[in-house]
């Protein structure tokens, strides 16, 4: 009975030996390789897509556009909490991620780095 099993045995012993110098043969990415690409952008050319398609038309690409209210975005000194709460208003129906990136983008076109945020606020 062993007889008949015995070319059984053989055939899955070498299809492991098979599979494992496969796996052998493709080792995994070592940290020095770049990864593999993807379909999402960095954050701040998202960033920059949302604020063009939302704020551009009023404050053109980097905020350099006079406004009637007051000096040009990229002149003033907001707070990164008063920049992050315009964006969460004009942005509502964007994801964490998407108004984190537009923030990020306003944030690096200012010509003054955000003021930290006042506590008596």
């Amino acid at each position: 009975m062993l007889a008949g099993r015995t070319p059984r045995v053989l055939l899955i012993l070498a299809l492991c030996l098979v599979s494992l110098s496969l796996v052998a043969s493709h080792p995994p990415p070592t940290p020095s390789e770049p990864p593999p690409a993807s379909d999402t952008k960095p954050p701040s050319d998202l960033g920059k897509k949302l604020f063009l398609e939302r704020c551009g038309k009023c404050h053109d690409e980097r905020g350099d556009k006079p406004l009637a209210s007051g000096p040009p975005l990229n002149e003033r000194a907001p707070t990164r909490e008063e920049i992050a709460r315009a964006v969460r208003g004009r942005f509502r129906d964007r994801t964490d991620d998407e108004r984190a990136a537009v923030v990020a983008y306003i944030e690096s076109f200012l010509k003054t780095q955000p003021r930290p945020a006042d506590p008596s606020e």
